[in-house]
């Protein structure tokens, strides 16, 4: 299997690889070796692989992450996936969490944008679920959100919106601004910021009064991540604020038949709690 494994990733059959990673998570240990031996091009996809699998089962990628953070070290041009990667299998575990954000800190402040952005992204998804581990990039990720450069702002605005999600407070300030980025953001990628005004609208229901229309043109939109997102914030806000989200219940009705199953059942629950 392990010789399968190498010649499917030589061929650049990387969905392969994927499928029999999570037919076989064993295969972690052999990725992890080839990751460490393996030419650029074929580290960077098993970065992607890792990372991808990780996100849905950490527990079984989180010994490893020494062996990337090697390979990282040794391989500069690879910081760009691997902080992605890495964020993606570490977000649920504080030590490993605290181990690369100094990686992540270093690149939020290259003159590259290109780490710049992924060093937000992984920031985000950190700060999601251990907000006082980036507390002190805050001040760079809202210098970011005026940047000349879309993806930038969008990176750093999703950053904010995920850290928001579970820790308002500590983004409240920035909302304008947040709210600003959204008006420029492309639906594929605007996830991060719909969530957080869930997040702020459950605590903070009249700073989000006025963005709820925006909310409900997302509910049409033919991108299923921003569908997904702002039924999930309309139905968080309709849990404290029912009469705020009132407008959008026939919205969110017709959602409940939709045929991505996630939107139709996100749009369930979100219709329940603003009827509650």
């Amino acid at each position: 299997m392990p010789a399968t494994v190498e010649n499917l990733l030589q061929k650049h059959d990387f969905g392969e690889v994927t499928r029999l990673l999570y037919d076989d998570p064993s295969l972690v240990a052999e990725l992890a070796r080839l990751l460490e031996t393996s030419k650029p091009d074929i580290q960077s996809a098993i970065l992607n692989i890792l990372g991808r699998y990780g996100f849905d089962h950490p527990e079984n990628v989180y010994a490893y992450t020494g062996s990337i953070m090697k390979v990282l070290n040794s391989n500069p041009e690879l910081k760009s996936e691997g902080a992605c990667a890495l964020a993606n299998l570490v977000f649920n575990f504080r030590d490993k969490s605290a181990e690369i954000m100094p990686m992540l800190s270093g690149m939020l402040r290259e003159e590259d944008p290109f780490l710049r952005e992924d060093s937000a992204y992984a920031i985000g998804n950190i700060g999601f679920k251990f907000p006082d581990l980036v507390e002190a990039e805050l001040p760079v990720l809202v210098l970011m959100l005026d940047s000349e450069d879309g993806d930038e702002r969008e990176a750093a605005a999703q950053a904010l919106g995920k850290i928001g999600i579970n820790s308002p407070e500590l983004v409240k300030d920035v909302f304008p601004k947040l709210v600003e980025v959204l008006e420029h953001a492309k639906e594929a990628s605007c996830g991060g910021i719909l969530s957080a005004f869930g997040a702020f609208g459950f605590n903070y229901p009249e700073m989000v009064k006025e963005q709820i229309p925006k909310l409900m043109e997302y509910l049409k939109s033919r991108n299923p991540v921003a569908v997904k997102n702002a039924v999930m914030a309309l139905g968080i806000i309709g849990m404290t604020s029912p009469e705020l989200v009132e407008e959008a219940v026939p919205l969110l009705l017709e959602l409940t038949g939709h045929p991505d199953r996630e939107i139709s059942l996100n749009a369930k629950v979100a219709v329940s709690r603003s009827n509650q």
